[in-house]
């Protein structure tokens, strides 16, 4: 009997046919599976500013999709410093330390799949401003008399500078970096301090000293008696005056003041009488009483130096004419008054 040969072609369909029964046959279908639910997508996220000055803030954005366009929601958080939400940007205020600060947000759908992202912000020190020079011209003063003080200040980093004026004695005016001061009435050493600011509040102080010295001492050179009425009023031999009482023979004081400088004040005391009216130039008014009475005038300058006078009135009485007629023996009358 004749054996029949099989080719190398017939084999492998064979084998081929065999596997193919087998995977139908024998293994179970595989079951689709289902997608992943889609999360959201940061696109970039970005601030106003890279570098700040300690104190200072800046405004960070994130630009986040989702496939489905479901609503986001955004987290703000910060590895230092203080974050202020508002949807998909927020404010970041940055410590008082320098340093390189991380912002991070996430972004989460309604179904809570998430994407997270973050940046770095440096935050540097803001200087305060340099303060080269505080004058005052002139330095050297009267009582009541003005310098002009002026700061000479520079920010480096470009910030505007405000400037405040502080002392406890004199008075200041005007704003800015230059000022007036008047000069108290106190002589010595008066400091003036000036606090430069900038724009993100870094402050220096400085100070500056005005002398303010007095001048010489007022000197009384004469006190003047003018009476209203000359008759009644006579000098005294013993000093001073002698001064009918009574309103009516009043006398006028002036008082002169060799002064080198500002004005002088006066001030007039009696020990009996009344004095009217100020200044160089008063009146006295003489009690109606017989006594003595002491005018004194104390001057004082813007320093408070002082010269004094006085003058003595001694007020005598005048006795009426006497209505009683006497007779004696020869029948002559006789008045009888006096002084």
């Amino acid at each position: 009997m004749a054996r029949s040969s099989s080719s190398p072609g017939d084999i492998a369909g064979i084998v081929f046919a065999v596997a193919l029964f087998l995977l139908f046959a024998v293994m179970p279908p595989v079951q689709p599976t289902e997608a992943a639910p889609a999360a959201p997508v940061i696109n970039f996220m970005m601030a106003s500013r890279t570098t700040v000055f300690t104190t200072q803030s800046c405004e960070v954005y994130c630009v986040a999709q989702h496939e489905d366009e479901l609503p986001l929601t955004y987290l703000w958080s910060s590895s230092a410093g203080s974050v202020m939400p508002s949807g998909d940007s927020a404010i970041w205020f940055a410590p008082d330390e320098p340093g390189t600060y991380v912002i991070v947000v996430q972004v989460l759908d309604e179904a809570g799949q998430a994407a997270t992202d973050s940046l770095a912000i440096e935050a540097v020190e803001n200087k305060a401003p340099v303060v080269s020079s505080v004058t005052a011209e002139p330095p050297l003063l009267l009582p009541g008399q003005a310098a002009t003080l002026t700061c000479n200040a520079e920010d480096l980093e470009g910030h505007s500078i405000s400037y405040e004026w502080l002392s406890s004695t004199g008075a200041i005016d005007g704003l800015g970096s230059s000022v007036t001061w008047t000069a108290p009435a106190q002589p010595g050493s008066h400091y003036v301090v000036v606090r430069a600011t900038d724009a993100l509040g870094a402050t220096r102080t400085r100070n500056v000293m005005v002398t303010v010295h007095c001048p010489e001492p007022p000197v009384i050179t004469e006190l003047m008696v003018w009476p209203t009425m000359p008759d009644y009023t006579k000098e005294d031999i013993r000093g001073g005056f002698r001064l009918l009482r009574g309103s009516l023979t009043s006398c006028e004081l002036e008082c002169f003041v060799e002064l080198p400088y500002g004005e002088a004040t006066y001030e007039w005391t009696c020990t009996e009488g009344t004095i009217e009216g100020r200044g160089p130039i008063v009146l006295f008014i003489p009690p109606n009483d017989t006594v003595e009475a002491l005018v004194t005038v104390t001057v004082s300058d813007v320093c408070g130096s002082s010269a004094r006078a006085e003058v003595l009135f001694r007020v005598f009485q005048r006795e009426e004419y006497s209505n009683e007629i006497l007779s004696n023996e020869g029948g002559c009358l006789r008045c009888l008054y006096g002084y």
